[in-house]
This record gives structure tokens, C-alpha cells and sequence, in this order.
């Protein structure tokens, strides 16, 4: 009877250790199915997202290199462009230069042996030539229209392209070579008018282009004082040329220069106004 008993004792035991361990086995297996279709699942959606990752990826690549070249297309556009405008602008600013120093060679060519004449002499002499035959030869037929003729109006057309230093230079080189002619002829019957570099609007003009150091040379110059005076004037007028030609612009200190300049021969052109002979003096 005990052994019955311990018997079925044992096999209940046994029956729940067995029930136990399927329990177990149940639930670890349940669990590695549900943990296998989780990753499972979980590998599939992120093999999904990098597909439509990649495929965004792709899309925005191909977006990205067709932004880059049309920009890449339009900046050369617009460098070709620039390109071509400076090119165009540095053609007329060098067709501009041969033009005002085509001017300044015709000026030079077309202005009255007088000028020769005078630098022969001493600024001490000058007064002396007013009854000398040559002089009143030269002088003959010099007529402050005549001399105004000098003036070609259309040199003007080149000053956009040349800057306002460059032609305030220009300008006050025909100012002053003509304002030159002028006070000789008029030294016919005015004996003060021969000594020409007296002139106050005259220095004035020549004082605001020149350097102190050249303006005080060109006090000490006795001899030959027209052809010092033309010769550093020009000498101006190509070092501006070159460096327009050379891209370089000019400095503030240029520019308040050139409207000095503008200023003294302003005062001359005033003269030619109040006193019509003046008009050789532009």
C-alpha cells in the first residue's frame, strides 16, 4: 500500500517536473520564434529604408550634379561675358589713348613757328623782340580765331575712356601752348603780354599740373622755356596713357588733381569769355 502510494507520489512529481520543463520548453520556444520573426521582420524593414534610402540618395545626387552644373554653365556664362565686356571696355580705353596722343602729335605739328622763334631767345630777351622783324613776321595772320582753330572739339568723345586725371592733363597742355600763342601775338602792341610765363592764370594752370620741384624748375629755366614746358606736359600725358593701358587706376589724389586742373583752366576760358582774343587760350 505504501509503495502504491509512493508510486503514484513519484509519477505526480515526475508528471508536474515534466509539465514544468514542456512549460518551459514551450515558452523558450515561443519566445525564440517571436524573437526570430521580430528580427526577422526588423531586418526586412531596414533592408527596405537603406533600399529607399540609397534610392533618395540617388535621386538627390543626380539633383545635386545637375544644380552644380547648371550654375558651373551660368558662371562661365557670366565670366565669358564679363570677360568680353572688359576686353570691349580696354579696346576703347586703348583706342581712346591712340586718339588723345594722335591729338597731342597733331597739336604739337599745327602750332605756329613763333614757338621756335621765342625759344631761341632768354626770358631776358623776350621783351626785346617786339619790333624784331622775325617776330612780327611770325606773329603776322595769327589771329585769336585762326589760333581757336587749333582746338579739335572732337578729342572730347575720348574723355570717358581715359579718366578725368588723363584728360585734365590733356586740356591743360592745349590750354597752355595756345594761352602761349595768344600773349606772343598780343605782345604786337602789348610789350608785357611777350613775357608770357608771367601770366598769372597761365602759372596758375602750369603750377596745378606740375610737381613743386617741376614748377620751380621751370621758373629757373631761362632758355628754351617753351620746349621744357611742352616736353614735361607730355611727358604727363603718356605716363597717364601707360598706366590706363597698364589697368592700374588712378588714386584719389589724381582725381582732386584733375579738378584743380579743370578749376585753372576754368579761369583761363572765363579770360577768353570777358575778352574774346582770350578764346586762344582753351
Amino acid at each position: 500500500m505504501d509503495a502504491i502510494v509512493i508510486n503514484i507520489l513519484v509519477s505526480i512529481v515526475a508528471s508536474g517536473a515534466l509539465v514544468s520543463v514542456l512549460i518551459w520548453l514551450s515558452k523558450e520556444w515561443i519566445s525564440t520564434r517571436l524573437r526570430t520573426s521580430i528580427q526577422h521582420e526588423y531586418d526586412q524593414k531596414l533592408e527596405s529604408l537603406k533600399s529607399q534610402l540609397k534610392a533618395q540618395t540617388d535621386v538627390a545626387l543626380v539633383e545635386l550634379r545637375a544644380a552644380i552644373e547648371r550654375q558651373a554653365n551660368l558662371l562661365a556664362a557670366a565670366h565669358s561675358s564679363f570677360a568680353e565686356g572688359q576686353k570691349a571696355a580696354m579696346e576703347r580705353k586703348l583706342r581712346a589713348v591712340d586718339t588723345l596722343w594722335s591729338r597731342v602729335l597733331q597739336l604739337r605739328a599745327n602750332l605756329p613757328p613763333i614757338l621756335g622763334f621765342i625759344d631761341l631767345l632768354t626770358v631776358d630777351e623776350y621783351k626785346g623782340i617786339k619790333n624784331h622783324p622775325t617776330f612780327i613776321e611770325l606773329s603776322q595772320g595769327w589771329s585769336a580765331e585762326k589760333i581757336s582753330k587749333l582746338i579739335d572739339a572732337e578729342t572730347e568723345q575720348v574723355r570717358p575712356y581715359v579718366g578725368e586725371y588723363t584728360w585734365a592733363v590733356f586740356y591743360s597742355y592745349q590750354a597752355v601752348m595756345l594761352r602761349i600763342v595768344f600773349l606772343l601775338v598780343a605782345g604786337r602792341t602789348d610789350t608785357e603780354k611777350l613775357e608770357w610765363h608771367k601770366d598769372s592764370a597761365t602759372r596758375q594752370l602750369i603750377q596745378a599740373v606740375l610737381l613743386t620741384t617741376e614748377f620751380k624748375e621751370f621758373d629757373d629755366t631761362i632758355f628754351g622755356k617753351v620746349t621744357w614746358l611742352q616736353r614735361k606736359l607730355e611727358s604727363k600725358i603718356l605716363s597717364a596713357a601707360r598706366q590706363i593701358v597698364s589697368g592700374t587706376e588712378f588714386g584719389a589724389e589724381a582725381l582732386e588733381q584733375a579738378q584743380l586742373i579743370q578749376q585753372r583752366a576754368a579761369q583761363i576760358t572765363t579770360q577768353r569769355t570777358a575778352q574774346p582774343a582770350a578764346g586762344a587760350g582753351r
